[in-house]
């Protein structure tokens, strides 16, 4: 999807082949990633962990927060369980980033919760990290500016802050669901499974 998330992790991308590292994209939507895993919500930390055994546990990873992912949930509870489970998942790796897109507008306890877990937190511009220290209490010596180049690309003339999703706040009408997983007739089975016992219940009621 368009917008500063994604250009925030395309950056990311590029910055580890620039160093020489081997990138495997995790995204909690179809699209042109390796792996579709929806590390969002209550169970991300466990998701997390099930990515990094998948690919055979690599010393480092990024994770970018963007509104809606990983924090699908707003509700503070849920908030805090999200932010919980990914400090631990993102404590087992040698090195961990926090790549913040975009603000994503949950409680300052629980960005910062995976900020300390990361340890490095990367926006891209100067201002995105006053406001990350400021609302969100991050260290200034945990957050680096790394510039970020739109997706896609802008036309000549316009501006980053007028352009659609890039307009701030755009995103804040987005919803982020998770995807059902399995073939069309496993959800099929599972779907006729579900009818038959909620039918079998009602007439054991009756």
């Amino acid at each position: 999807m368009p917008g500063p998330a994604t250009a925030a992790t395309l950056a990311a991308v590029r910055r580890a082949w620039d160093h020489g590292d081997t990138v495997r994209v995790v995204s909690y939507r179809p699209g042109a990633a390796d792996l579709t895993v929806p590390v969002a919500g209550a169970l991300a930390g466990r998701r997390l962990e099930q990515v990094r055994k998948h690919y055979g546990q690599p010393p480092a990873a990024v994770l970018v927060v963007q509104a809606g992912a990983p924090f699908s949930d707003v509700r503070p509870p849920q908030q805090l369980v999200t932010a919980t489970g990914l400090a631990i998942a993102l404590r087992r790796f040698r090195r961990a980033t926090l790549v913040v897109g975009e603000d994503p507008g949950v409680l300052a306890s629980s960005l910062w919760v995976l900020a300390e877990a990361a340890g490095e937190c990367v926006v891209g511009s100067e201002e995105a990290g006053r406001e990350l220290h400021d609302r969100y209490r991050v260290p200034l010596r945990a957050i680096s500016v790394e510039e970020t180049e739109p997706f896609p690309p802008l036309a000549p003339g316009v501006e980053p802050s007028t352009a659609g999703l890039y307009r701030p706040g755009a995103a804040r009408g987005l919803t982020v669901v998770e995807q059902p997983g399995g073939t069309v007739a496993e959800r099929f089975r599972s779907r006729a499974r579900s009818s038959r016992t909620r039918l079998l219940a009602r007439l054991r009621v009756r």
